[in-house]
């Protein structure tokens, strides 16, 4: 943790790690913690038709690609120039954004005027380099006020496209579902999918950009991904049965790809965007078959290698094939732990192997390969780890959120018996504080 004091604000502690990722306290190379969670890698995303732009950092003279996003734009802000923009997704026009700060720091003389600086580490008992940071925030006049300019700016813009989109007659299209083809009007065919196909995308009076919409949704169903879980399929006919089953003939609200298509989004409504369009999305339901949907699929339930991208159906797959491979006994590593020592133990591991860290020596290397031939070389014991490595609190949380063996590891037709459970009666009273206090200072 370090303390921020400001000129202008007060702001909490934040915890911030260093450019190598390196752990402060125990001096472990490699011991990083994820700013957000990851996922395991899923099929690419379509991106026919996206525009490639770029836009010029605010200080430097450096352009980045932004058609996947701004997070470069805002590390290199970070890293280099010690800038911070809070909320940045609420930003409606980014490029513009960039723009107008660029353009008004060359005209101040002390960029503190028109910014908060922040110092770290500046208190007497605080430990660390001392830095100054700046930031733009919504909460500055300034910054709000570029704010609700480009906003309404870019609501006037998507509103005069809603209305081309209105009174365009010439619009040909075929149904995504069959064969019949709709001219004219967009909100036609949206209500046609709606009606007799059962899919929805919401109110067509909420939606802009429909073509470009439609496009993304063909392109998809064209490569047999599902429209809500983007899971791709060997055929259209079990594309269907997925979708008819686990109830996805309809795109996820979630997805943030999907948000410049509703004209809620421009509106600045923050957190009411997602209520919105749930409201939007009507939900599926084949009532026949509505409870297939509690048969085990086998597919989501795949178990993926601690070490590598090898995933088995069955927990007995997947341990065996580490300790053949990996030299790694994880189901020998559990039984002396109890149920969050594993958690902490795979997330560990995880997050490790993420970083091209070995897990036992801490060796870094360049690439995954050098890596997973290191672990199964037999250079040390792999199942040998030290505790003071993966007993830490962060290692609670998941270091890819969509990863099965941690719902495995609650299932005990998978796992077995872990050990670590306590059958209480029901007419049990629990001891008072003070008898915890007892044991815990024998212990």
């Amino acid at each position: 943790l370090f303390s921020l004091h400001c000129q202008r604000y007060s702001f909490p502690s934040v915890a911030r790690g260093n450019a190598r990722g390196d752990c402060g306290n125990c001096g472990m190379s490699g011991m990083a913690t994820s700013i957000e969670p990851l996922f395991l890698p899923s099929r690419k995303q379509d991106r026919k038709g996206t525009n490639t732009s770029e836009v010029a950092c605010i200080f430097c003279d450096i352009s980045f690609l932004v058609d996947k996003g701004f997070q470069s734009v805002l590390s290199h802000l970070l890293k280099e120039h010690k800038l911070v923009i809070s909320n940045f997704t609420g930003v409606a026009d980014p490029p513009r954004y960039f723009a107008y700060w660029k353009e008004r720091f060359r005209e101040v003389s002390d960029i503190a005027d028109v910014c908060v600086a922040m110092r770290t580490n500046s208190g007497e008992n605080d430990v660390g380099t001392r830095e100054t940071f700046l930031l733009l925030s919504d909460k500055l006049p300034e910054d709000d006020a570029i704010r609700r300019k480009l906003r309404k700016s870019k609501l006037d813009d998507v509103l005069a496209s809603q209305e081309l989109e209105r009174s365009d007659t010439s619009f040909t299209r075929t149904c995504l579902f069959c064969k019949q083809v709709f001219t004219g009007n967009r909100a036609t065919l949206l209500n046609h999918m709606a009606r007799d196909h059962n899919f929805s995308v919401g109110r067509p009076d909420n939606l802009v950009y429909v073509e470009e919409l439609l496009d993304v949704l063909e392109d998809k169903l064209s490569n047999m991904q599902c429209l809500y879980c983007e899971k791709t399929f060997k055929d259209w006919q079990t594309l269907k049965e997925h979708m008819r089953k686990k109830q996805h003939k309809k795109i996820n609200p979630r997805n943030k790809a999907y948000d410049k298509y509703y004209v809620i989004n421009y509106t600045g409504h923050g957190g009411q965007e997602l209520s919105e369009q749930d409201e939007d999305v009507e939900p599926v339901s084949d009532k026949p078959d509505e409870f297939e949907d509690w048969e085990d699929d086998t597919e989501e339930r795949s178990l993926i290698c601690l070490m590598c991208s090898e995933a088995y159906a069955s927990i007995q797959s997947i341990t065996g094939h580490m300790k053949d491979i990996h030299k790694f006994d994880f189901t020998r590593i559990r039984e002396s732990l109890g149920f969050y020592q594993q958690v902490k133990v795979i997330n560990y591991i995880r997050k490790q192997i993420y970083l091209n860290v070995c897990f036992v020596c801490l060796e870094r290397f360049h690439n995954h390969y050098e890596l997973s031939s290191h672990i199964s070389c037999n250079v040390h014991d792999n199942n040998v780890i030290n505790k003071s490595f993966w007993d830490q609190p962060q290692f609670y949380f998941p270091t890819y959120e969509n990863y099965q063996l941690l719902c495995a590891l609650e299932d005990e037709s998978l796992l077995g018996d872990p050990g670590d459970e306590v059958v209480v009666p029901e007419d049990w009273v629990p001891p008072s504080i003070c008898v915890f206090e007892a044991v815990e200072s024998k212990e």
